[in-house]
């Protein structure tokens, strides 16, 4: 089970269009494209993300008709339409959307800037969801290194760049290579809670817990057992704290610990946690049927092991062959 980091590119009001003042009908027109971007922003902030994708499309269009393909705000849309889409897991139709944003950058002869680095970030997401790996690794390979020339080196960007690298390394199987980004990553994702004033109360960045997500995972691949746990517990706490219990990428690492416990033979504990996913599986859109069937028949073979519990076990595999059976 995989969650993605993905990051929003968000654009300041400062970004203006050059030239003559536009006549006040063209201004109207522009305003009202911005508008419907900002009304695309609220809704993914607030985790509404099918509405979002809605709205960008819009978005899209309007900036398009008011500014011209290729313009930051144009360009900026266009990566959140497809950070929209990652997130509904629909990472072909992101694909589409970021290969656009490509094009016109070619047609209108960009340079290497930020936005760019967001498009070939998210892209290698999309590739990496469709299980095009070695493809995805040089993609936030490219993103990686134009942030580190672009950006400080603690920027969030840079370090959400070294996070998505880490895990794409990982699931290629170079593990070395994969700790050695993400254990630069974590660090620098917990340090705006350590550095500024008052930072006890202060939650660590959502970036956090997924960085540490995949260095649990990358542990127990290399059978360290208990910093695979130690990881998980603190990103289970700081993904709790960022998006909430009933997130999706908080029940993520419920699954993720149930897993690690059931390897260990640690059935009490990785029936809890499996409990705690389905909970929140269970009331997730179609698009993540997917997850629901996983974690439905990892609680099968759980409870397999639990005295007592065979026709519960049972009752889980069918609901979980009948969902896995519509992917």
């Amino acid at each position: 089970m995989r969650a993605t980091l993905l990051l929003t590119v968000l654009l300041s009001a400062a970004v203006q269009g050059k030239g003559d003042p536009p006549a006040p009908a063209a201004e109207a027109h522009r305003q009202n494209a911005i508008r419907h971007s900002w009304r695309a922003e609220r809704l993914h902030d607030a985790f509404r993300h099918t509405e979002a994708a809605q709205a960008y499309a819009r978005a899209v269009d309007a900036l398009t008709a008011a500014f011209g393909e290729a313009h930051p705000r144009t360009l900026v849309a266009l990566n959140n339409h497809a950070s929209a889409l990652l997130e509904l897991n629909r990472a072909a139709e992101a694909e589409t959307v970021l290969r656009d944003a490509l094009d016109r950058r070619q047609r209108a002869a960009l340079g290497e800037d930020d936005c760019l680095a967001a498009t070939w970030n998210n892209l290698g997401e999309a590739l990496l969801a469709t299980g095009r790996v070695a493809a995805a690794i040089s993609l936030h390979a490219r993103a990686l290194a134009l942030r580190q020339r672009l950006l400080p080196a603690a920027h969030p960007e840079v370090v959400a760049s070294l996070t998505h690298l880490g895990e794409a390394l990982r699931q290629n199987g170079e593990l070395t290579r994969a700790r050695g980004l993400l254990e630069q990553a974590v660090p620098l994702w917990a340090a705006p809670a350590t550095v500024q004033t008052g930072a006890a109360a202060m939650p660590l960045m959502p970036g956090y817990a997924r960085a540490l997500n995949s260095l649990a995972l990358l542990h127990d691949a290399e059978g360290r057992r208990r910093e695979a746990e130690r990881a998980l517990l603190n990103a289970l706490a700081s993904s709790a704290r960022a998006y909430g219990p009933k997130h999706e990428f908080t029940a993520t690492l419920h699954f993720n610990l149930a897993g690690h416990y059931s390897r260990r033979q640690d059935w009490k504990r990785a029936e809890a946690h499996c409990r705690k996913a389905l909970n929140v599986f269970e009331l997730q859109p179609s698009h993540q049927d997917s997850k629901f069937g996983l974690a439905l028949s990892l609680h099968a073979q759980v409870l397999d092991q639990i005295s007592g519990r065979k026709r519960e076990a049972q009752a889980q595999r069918k609901r979980a062959a009948a969902i896995l059976s519509l992917r």
